[in-house]
């Protein structure tokens, strides 16, 4: 009995977690929206958004990323950011409002850059 008992356990804990890898919440994150984060582009319409979406580009030095945003802000704030591959910031915008505009970063260190975009207690949507 005690047997079924920790295996039920397991197979439960297993699949709980493989649902949130799935669909890449994390711990202290709170998720309602729908949109995707894929092939460049970031854009979730959003109920409550608490948490961080990331996406990366391959780029070698000399190339310059070009990038938009725009967002809606019904209510929380927004932090846009660019990282080089050694992790040091090279582009933020932190925004308490609703806002657009582009940009672009010049490439000086070959490799990953990654973009994280964090909500806290977002409402509205956004598209980077």
């Amino acid at each position: 009995m005690k047997k079924n008992i920790f295996l039920l356990l397991t197979i439960a804990l297993s699949i709980l977690l493989s649902a949130c890898e799935l669909n890449r919440v994390k711990f202290g994150e709170v998720r309602m929206m729908y949109g995707a984060n894929e092939d460049g582009r970031i854009s979730y319409d959003i109920s409550t958004f608490t948490g961080v979406e990331r996406g990366q580009v391959q780029a070698q030095k000399g190339q310059i990323i070009s990038f938009a945003y725009q967002v809606v802000l019904d209510e929380g704030s927004l932090d846009i950011e660019w990282q080089d591959p050694q992790s040091e910031v090279v582009w933020r915008e932190n925004l308490l409002e609703s806002d657009h505009g582009d940009d672009e970063i010049e490439i000086i260190s070959p490799g990953t850059y990654t973009i994280f975009i964090q909500g806290s207690g977002v409402r509205g949507n956004f598209d980077v």
